[in-house]
């Protein structure tokens, strides 16, 4: 991915917001207003993320640095504004799917007592 205009990141953007809001489209009104800023920093994030990826496979996440006679291995500036981004992005992305209601799972008792029968037999021939 080379560097994007403004407008392609924008589109880019848009188009990442509206596949979120699909994901998250049954929360309740009140969570809907919480989650539409999450997802607009998520989004913009994901781009974001995806540029510096492109940045880092191109120019390697270090390079060697030069001043004068003096040579050394730097860490090139996209992965570190890369892995900064990404430990927030994760952070984001967790509070984005706490909004989500949580999951009931029915437990058929048949097949509980079935697993629950075999994890003793298993256990116990060890």
């Amino acid at each position: 991915m080379a560097k994007l205009s403004k407008k392609k990141q924008d589109e880019l953007i848009q188009k990442e917001i509206n596949r979120l809001n699909d994901v998250f489209k049954d929360l309740s009104d009140d969570k809907k207003e919480a989650a539409k800023e999450l997802i607009e920093r998520v989004a913009f994030m994901t781009v974001t993320l995806e540029i510096l990826e492109d940045d880092i496979k191109t120019k390697g996440p270090t390079y060697m640095f030069e001043n004068g006679k003096q040579k050394m291995l730097v860490e090139n500036p996209a992965q570190k504004s890369y892995n900064t981004m990404i430990n927030r992005y994760t952070s984001t992305y967790k509070e984005l799917f706490n909004l989500l209601p949580k999951e009931v799972v029915e437990v058929n008792e048949e097949e509980t007592d079935a697993f629950l029968a075999f994890n003793r037999k298993w256990n116990g021939n060890r």
